[in-house]
């Protein structure tokens, strides 16, 4: 018997119809990231759409015979015919519209909505290979901005190849000779498989090209001094080196130690206490040891209930290689940003020496015009001085006027710049520190130089 639809269902949301569309799938792995998809799916439960059973990593979901009916009608209508997928095609295309560059609403109330759109977007087929959605922030504190655009994505030029494991070895490369022979990390009973898997990460390595080597080979500086890398293998791609560590994992994964009885002679008693030896699991750990941002990718490669550290290796060398990808594009893009810098500074030197001599010559010609403008004003104040001295009847008063009136004219013509050869100004050599008013605070010793 079908069971009828409401005849005003409750609309989904995207989530919610792309999880029931899930879940009508079977459940598939790999669909979803976190556990949102999860918390859509208890909201489809409660409007009797689907059913949820067990928890944790028994968690599964069914869909019932009303969610077919509401899945069909999606399916059936353009209207309601939308998921993430589309929303991210449509972010995409406007993304691409503004040339790569998109101010969209940001903070922390925008968070979860921009994480999930960058998710989406990371599953659409219109997403440029090699890339992915990116938002920052590019204001300040008084005025925040945000701005959607494309950064690197190596992850996309890396695929996983297979690492062969050995049944037996015969002959362990020596960085697993190494672990093998002095290891403290693993139970004695646990050694031989730990050492092969190091074998075959060392040997794999080794035939792509890598360098492997022991990471107490290798020194690091930092703010203590110098110290050599921690782990039990190195792993070497041009200039980028990732150490790991190879660990046995304790009982629950290390989250509890269990307790053991105890034997008190006081009062012959046996509590419980922590259990301070280690206690073998034979489930192994290979941790990157170095801080490096993933990028939300894995550090940690164990064994679990789904997936033993075997079959993990292809993904630790991909991630090594995801990294030196992305170390060799930071150095790439770190050179052309000292060289785009170098080419500015050059810049504003060559426009500082001209900027210095337009100066000096700005000087000379002010010196100049203020020569000729004084020599203009006494002419005039001679000129009114003759006609006094003309209108005298004291003869010696008008001799002595006509000497000092004579001796004036040759004062003023020696002073006009116009009545004596043009003075050229003289371009001169300045000393670099002379530089330092006309570089727009740039220093004069380089373009990391201090003023």
């Amino acid at each position: 018997m079908d069971i009828p639809l409401p005849q005003h269902p409750k609309p989904l949301s995207v989530l919610q119809s792309k999880v029931l569309k899930w879940v009508n799938d079977g459940c598939p792995g790999s669909v979803f990231e976190g556990y949102s998809h999860r918390i859509a799916a208890r909201a489809l439960a409660d409007d009797r759409y689907i059913t949820i059973t067990g928890k944790g990593p028994t968690w599964t979901a069914a869909i019932t015979q009303l969610g077919v009916e509401l899945l069909k009608s999606i399916d059936g209508s353009d209207a309601n015919n939308h998921t993430d997928q589309s929303e991210a095609d449509n972010f995409i295309q406007k993304l691409t519209a503004a040339g790569g560059v998109l101010e969209v609403e940001g903070g922390y109330s925008h968070r979860a909505a921009n994480d999930a759109l960058i998710r989406d977007v990371m599953k659409s087929d219109l997403r440029p290979k090699g890339y992915k959605l990116e938002i920052t922030s590019v204001g300040s504190w008084q005025s925040p901005r945000y701005e959607a655009r494309w950064a690197r994505h190596f992850a996309d030029d890396v695929d996983g190849r297979p690492v062969p494991i050995p049944d037996t070895v015969g002959k362990y490369h020596p960085v697993a000779k190494a672990f093998r022979d002095g290891t403290r990390g693993v139970s004695k009973e646990h050694v031989a498989r730990a050492a092969k898997l190091l074998h075959a990460l060392a040997t794999e390595s080794a035939a792509r090209g890598y360098e492997v080597t022991l990471p107490s080979s290798h020194k690091r500086t930092n703010s203590r001094g110098t110290t050599t890398l921690e782990g039990d293998i190195a792993i070497t791609i041009g200039t980028t080196i990732v150490s790991l560590e190879m660990r046995e994992l304790p009982p629950n994964g290390g989250a509890a130690r269990p307790y053991i009885p105890k034997y008190n002679p006081r009062d012959q008693s046996r509590p419980l206490v922590i259990n301070t030896d280690f206690v073998s699991t034979g489930r192994f750990q290979l941790e990157l040891t170095q801080e490096y941002s993933t990028n939300g990718r894995r550090e940690r490669f164990r064994d679990g209930k789904r997936q033993q550290l075997d079959s993990a290796l292809p993904a630790i060398l991909r991630e090594i290689e995801i990294q030196h990808l992305e170390n060799e594009w930071k150095r790439e893009q770190a050179r052309l940003k000292e060289e785009d810098t170098q080419r500015r500074w050059e810049a504003a030197m060559k426009r500082a020496r001209m900027r210095i001599q337009d100066h000096h010559k700005a000087q000379q010609l002010k010196i100049q015009a203020d020569a000729w403008a004084e020599a203009g004003m006494l002419r005039k104040y001679v000129d009114g001085l003759e006609a006094r001295v003309s209108s005298e009847r004291d003869a010696e008063l008008v001799n002595r006027g006509m000497a000092w009136l004579a001796w004036a004219r040759d004062y003023i013509d020696a002073k006009d710049p116009l009545l004596r050869p043009i003075e050229v100004p003289v371009l001169a050599d300045y000393r670099d520190e002379d530089l330092v008013p006309f570089l727009d605070g740039w220093s004069p010793h380089g373009p990391h130089g201090i003023r």
